[in-house]
């Protein structure tokens, strides 16, 4: 071998062997770069006394390295044994070159696990990454290299977790989706920002009376500790705020509020638009029944009423401010045909300018009143149930403009599992999905 070469070769196999194996040949294929090495023939330090007679190689052994440069690497390894001539049995070096249970360098394999615990990629992902198998790295770190063979809620994991140590002042809950629809309540601490330390609990279901048990689990001392717990419109997560973080203030999530108002919109809009549709079908009838041509009316920006009422969808959820030259003229043209959608979106972007525009919590309070007497003159049916919904609740509603805290960090965290749900294409085991979350975020 090349003198330059063989001061190259431990920079590229694992520290140490290169002390004790020789290279005796390489290659590069379709498969990746190939490197064969045979441990010569010393003795082993613990054998140093002993009378030792070379006894050839055990079968190679195929090991999968760090990738170099974008190609895969094998070492295939041939081990020495040797003759043990005072005890009479064969003796080899003890090597720990191997990671248990798999056939990866253990180095390589520290590396995989280490990436596995910080970096929110499924298993098939990372193996990717670094030119292994999918499910053969799916399999190592489930059995192997992770703790999972080990954890202790290995098969109930489904059921709950708690991370009392993740606790904090500032807390969201919520619901989210990891497989076929199963909704799980997830507790995260604002001030991990997504991180390490996020995931305080997340749970099976939604049904108070299985969360708050759960929850109270947590020692009372820590739950005491919570200032503020941010939530949605729904009864069942202000019901477990309530008994599980008696002295944290309940905020409802400013933009679910808003959310109602947009949709109630929308509903106005999609009405029209079916009514367009009806009208356009009943032309084509009273057409062909007569034996005549039809042509829908083309309205000043190439729209028809129908086309309009379809493409106007995105234009209102965006402030007047925001709207392109084409969003402007189709508004125009829509809020013209149709004055009570008009109406409706300036009850729509009103409330969202109070939540925007208002510091004070009594001013809050007060254009909160003069935005329900609009809505009462306006006969909206779906506008007044947001009215009253926003009446029941809106000391909860209100304590927004204390901390002007919103639900946004339980949505980005959702979306973040919703991300990584994404690339297993489905989560076939719950307990070693919520297990990766774990090490992820808790």
């Amino acid at each position: 071998m090349h003198e330059s070469f063989k001061a190259l070769l431990p920079l590229i196999i694992p520290e140490g062997v290169s002390d004790y194996f020789q290279l005796t040949d390489h290659k590069k294929d379709t498969t990746g770069i190939h490197i064969y090495l045979e441990e010569i023939n010393s003795i082993p330090v613990e054998y140093k006394t002993n009378k030792l007679l070379s006894k050839g190689f055990f079968d190679e052994v195929i090991l999968q390295d760090f990738p170099i440069r974008g190609q895969e690497v094998y070492l295939h390894v041939k081990r020495r044994r040797w003759w043990n001539l005072d005890t009479g049995k064969v003796v080899h070096r003890d090597w720990n070159v191997v990671a248990i249970g798999t056939r990866i360098t253990s180095d390589f394999a520290a590396f995989l696990k280490a990436i596995s615990r910080y970096q929110p990629h499924s298993l098939q992902t990372i193996a990717s990454f670094y030119g292994i198998k999918g499910k053969k790295l799916q399999r190592y770190y489930r059995d192997q290299l992770s703790e999972y063979k080990n954890w202790e809620h290995r098969t109930d994991a489904r059921k709950g977790l708690i991370f009392p140590q993740n606790i904090g002042p500032y807390l969201s809950i919520d619901e989210t989706s990891l497989s076929q629809g199963e909704l799980y309540t997830v507790v995260t601490n604002k001030e991990a920002r997504g991180k390490k330390g996020t995931l305080v609990a997340i749970m099976e279901g939604t049904r108070s009376e299985n969360i708050i048990p759960l929850l109270q689990k947590i020692p009372q001392r820590l739950r005491n500790k919570v200032r503020e717990i941010t939530l949605d419109l729904a009864g069942n997560m202000s019901l477990i705020a309530k008994k599980c973080f008696p002295f944290a203030s309940q905020v409802i999530d400013r933009f679910h509020v808003q959310q109602l108002a947009t949709e109630a919109l929308q509903e106005i809009r999609i009405k029209y638009r079916w009514e367009a549709i009806d009208a356009e079908n009943q032309a084509l009838e009273e057409a062909k029944a007569t034996k005549t041509n039809y042509s829908p009316e083309i309205l000043s920006n190439g729209d028809t009423l129908k086309q309009l009422l379809a493409r106007s969808r995105y234009l209102l959820y965006k402030d007047q401010q925001n709207w392109s030259a084409e969003q402007a003229e189709r508004a125009s043209l829509l809020f013209e045909r149709y004055p009570s959608l008009e109406k409706a979106y300036q009850l729509t972007r009103g409330l969202s300018w109070i939540f925007s525009n208002t510091k004070d919590k009594l001013y809050a309070f007060a254009r909160l009143a003069r935005w329900n007497e609009k809505v009462e003159q306006s006969g909206f049916k779906s506008f007044n149930t947001i009215a009253r919904t926003i009446n029941l609740h809106h000391n909860n509603i209100l304590n927004y403009f204390d901390n002007r805290s919103t639900n946004a960090s339980a949505e980005s965290f959702n979306a973040k599992i919703k991300a990584f749900r994404a690339q297993y294409r489905g989560v076939g085991n719950v307990n070693f999905f919520l297990f990766r979350l774990m090490k992820l975020f808790a």
